[in-house]
């Protein structure tokens, strides 16, 4: 469930206290799945009913997937 404890930064999915927790259990940072076509085509009209839908993009951008 996404719950913030505590205030997180702008750029952060999780509050800090959150991110330890998942430091201490050895897990890997959360990731947000990249947006497909379809969904940008989508929020050109209206725009998504997604809390992350802007960082979503952001990473996106930020960090385009390698072609394989």
């Amino acid at each position: 469930m996404l719950e913030l404890r505590e205030k997180a930064g702008p750029d952060r999915l999780e509050c800090p206290t959150c991110e330890q927790d998942r430091a201490v259990e050895d897990l890997g940072p959360l990731m947000l799945p990249v947006p497909i076509k379809r969904e940008r085509v989508a929020s050109l009209v209206s725009f998504p009913d997604d809390l992350w839908w802007e960082l979503r993009v952001l990473h996106a951008r930020l960090y385009p997937a390698k072609q394989r």
